[in-house]
């Protein structure tokens, strides 16, 4: 059985991003933008890392964008953020790989900023698969994550391996 193996880090573009929220300051909904300035906050457990955003009258809302586990040889320090230029994941090209006798399709989650779903994820990603598709696939057991089934609204981490079995 022939095999091919991605591997992809998932980034949301926040550059100019507006999200409307409802401001309890302002007291209605209003729009909020990024300010690019991430926090990080710990329990002891957990590692949480936030994106900071403001109104137009400055007022703050903080985006949760990921959760690390903590341990005791944390040494890395984040200084500064710098923004990289954006990378456009491949599309999977699936009847290529039908032609050349690929079966399976792994794809290493390398890092996750944001919340991504994977059926909307691989809907976009796959040519010539719908989102209805991914989804029955999802269901049907031949899109795992981490070797076993979950489900089509399943939010990827860090780390999680999808395995596509094509039939």
């Amino acid at each position: 059985m022939l095999k091919t193996w991605h591997t992809w880090i998932l980034k949301e573009n926040n550059l100019d991003r507006e999200v409307l929220r409802y401001c309890s300051n302002c007291g209605h909904i209003v729009p909020f933008f990024d300010t690019m300035v991430r926090r990080h906050n710990s329990n002891g457990k957990n590692v949480y890392r936030f994106a900071i955003y403001k109104c137009v009258k400055n007022h703050t809302w903080n985006e949760k964008l990921a959760t690390y586990k903590a341990y005791t040889d944390h040494r890395e320090v984040l200084v500064t953020e710098t923004i990289e230029p954006q990378i456009e994941l491949p599309r999977l090209p699936l009847q290529q790989y039908q032609e050349h006798g690929i079966q399976e399709i792994t794809i290493l989650i390398e890092n996750v900023e944001g919340r991504f779903r994977i059926d909307k994820l691989l809907a976009e990603r796959i040519d010539g698969w719908s989102r209805n598709q991914v989804i029955h696939r999802i269901k049907e057991g031949h899109i795992l994550v981490n070797q076993q089934q979950i489900k089509p609204g399943y939010t990827l981490n860090a780390q999680d391996i999808i395995l596509i079995h094509m039939q």
